[in-house]
């Protein structure tokens, strides 16, 4: 997995720097390389085999790196923050495998950036025609939406419904997202709910919440949000556990169900319920938003909210094409609705038929 970031990163990095070297020019040592970036000879390999198979470069044995002639394909990049995320990798992976189907038109790249620094430095200095922007863990002002607006290239936000405003959007009904995980305890005769903010608070989490809160009060059932300070970059899981281990010293259990903002941040939660006797499902059921790949390898399995990830990474890929074969300019706009996967956390309070 560490291979794999740092990869990743260095990739990025020497993608941007392609565009300083004219067609047909040297491109640098490894020797260089390693210098340069401090990172080893494998990662480096690793990171131009990459370039190579996406005919960025070419490698010319005892001469050295060379950059290949302009591609007639157009370049789309996702910009990812660089803090581990299941959820982000799940969706990059995704969006990778949609644009492989379509690699005639589309060169596909991954650009990993500092979560404090300015990602939208990044999207200009990368000057992909298309770049697909996973936003870091906080609220986006109307300042940037506006420098987003003019950006150069196509620029889609990813997981910001941006529905009436001039910046392309994808994102999952988040709102929907919480009304069913309420909609899932309430079937099954939770009455007294609470929902922790475990991942950092955006406009998706916003809405995923008064959506749970909402639906909830709606049937009758009582619903508290528990305190969890938590920015973007910090460790969810931990943040997550410290928060509830906070909530539980201070206040008796009160609630039999639990809606959580990511899979990640609930291997915290369980562990701090463990702390105090509370085990899942039996004293505490849990439903968790994301559906990652770990969720059945809970203890009990996960009951989820799916993310979208899979859908909106073909959704885009295919709106892509179809304005690239249409020469359609208009905004583009793609919300998923999510839907409940059940699996073993969510205890069934209702007395059985007779």
């Amino acid at each position: 997995m560490i291979l794999q970031e740092r990869t990743e990163a260095l990739y990025g990095e020497l993608r941007r720097e392609l565009l300083r070297f004219t067609p047909g020019s040297r491109f640098y040592s490894v020797r260089q390389l390693m210098l340069r970036y401090g990172v080893s000879r494998r990662v480096i390999d690793a990171a131009v085999e990459q370039l190579e198979r996406e005919q960025a470069v070419e490698t010319r044995p005892g001469s050295g790196i060379y950059v290949r002639q302009t591609s007639p394909r157009k370049r789309v990049a996702v910009f990812l923050p660089d803090w581990p995320s299941e959820g982000n990798r799940r969706f990059s992976q995704d969006l990778r495998a949609e644009f492989a189907k379509r690699s005639e038109r589309w060169d596909f790249s991954i650009v990993p950036y500092d979560h404090q620094g300015s990602i939208l430095r990044v999207v200009a200095e990368t000057a992909a025609a298309v770049s697909i922007l996973i936003w870091p863990g906080r609220l986006v002002s109307r300042e940037e939406l506006g420098e987003l607006a003019r950006l150069p290239g196509e620029v889609v936000m990813m997981w910001y419904d941006l529905f009436g405003v001039s910046v392309h959007s994808v994102c999952a009904n988040s709102e929907y997202g919480g009304m069913l995980a309420a909609a899932g305890f309430i079937r099954k005769g939770h009455r007294k709910l609470a929902v922790i903010a475990s991942e950092p608070r955006n406009h998706d989490i916003v809405d995923r919440i008064a959506g749970f809160v909402n639906t909830a009060r709606l049937f009758g059932a009582e619903a508290v949000e528990i305190p969890c300070e938590i920015h973007s970059g910090d460790y969810s899981t931990g943040c997550a556990h410290d928060a509830m281990v906070e909530y539980l010293a201070a206040h008796r259990c009160g609630f039999t169900g639990l809606f959580t903002m990511s899979d990640e941040s609930t291997q915290g939660i369980i562990s701090a319920l463990a702390e105090y006797g509370l085990h899942v499902p039996d004293e505490v059921s849990i439903i968790s938003y994301g559906n990652d790949r770990n969720a059945d390898f809970f203890m009990p399995p996960l009951t989820t909210v799916s993310g979208c990830h899979t859908e909106c990474a073909r959704r885009l890929a295919a709106e892509l094409d179809r304005r690239e074969e249409t020469h359609d300019s208009s905004t583009i706009y793609i919300r998923a609705n999510p839907s409940l996967i059940e699996r073993e956390s969510v205890k069934n309070l209702k007395s059985p038929k007779k």
